[in-house]
């Protein structure tokens, strides 16, 4: 089964009141079990901050936990390995990328798996990081 990693606007657009027909579709084949989704824990913290800064605490805990429980999300915990792989790349890139964005693609580069994203900045990074990170980007 394919594996792929989250970040937190790709949740944010399942997640919203008019999600785009290619995250539906993606997320159509997370819930048919062709598609194995990832993301580090702190995503979901992002993902909650977003939606409880619109719409409250109460409608954010919800969102969140429903969308664990349905598309049964694999949460990644770091390791060592891969706290010194977020760690270097936000020490490296630390104008373009978030800590968040750092550890979701420490996922994808150790994993070697596609990262899903709304990340703009990811051109301002060096073409040796984004040659070996499989991209796929959507639009709000």
């Amino acid at each position: 089964m394919k594996e792929i990693c989250l970040d937190t606007g790709v949740i944010g657009i399942i997640l919203s009141s008019n999600p785009t027909n290619q995250v539906k579709k993606l997320m159509k084949d997370i819930l048919r079990k062709q598609i194995k989704a990832l993301t580090p824990r702190p995503v979901l913290i992002e993902a909650y901050y977003h939606i409880c800064a619109i719409s409250g605490k109460e409608v954010a805990k919800i969102s969140i936990l429903n969308f664990i429980k349905k598309y049964s999300i694999k949460i990644i915990d770091f390791d060592n390995d891969m706290t010194v792989l977020a760690g270097l790349l936000k020490c490296q890139h630390r104008s373009a990328l978030s800590y968040i964005d750092c550890m979701a693609i420490a996922i994808a580069l150790s994993k070697k798996i596609e990262f899903h994203t709304t990340e703009k900045r990811l051109k301002k990074i060096p073409h040796n990081v984004l040659s070996r990170l499989f991209v796929i980007k959507y639009n709000f």
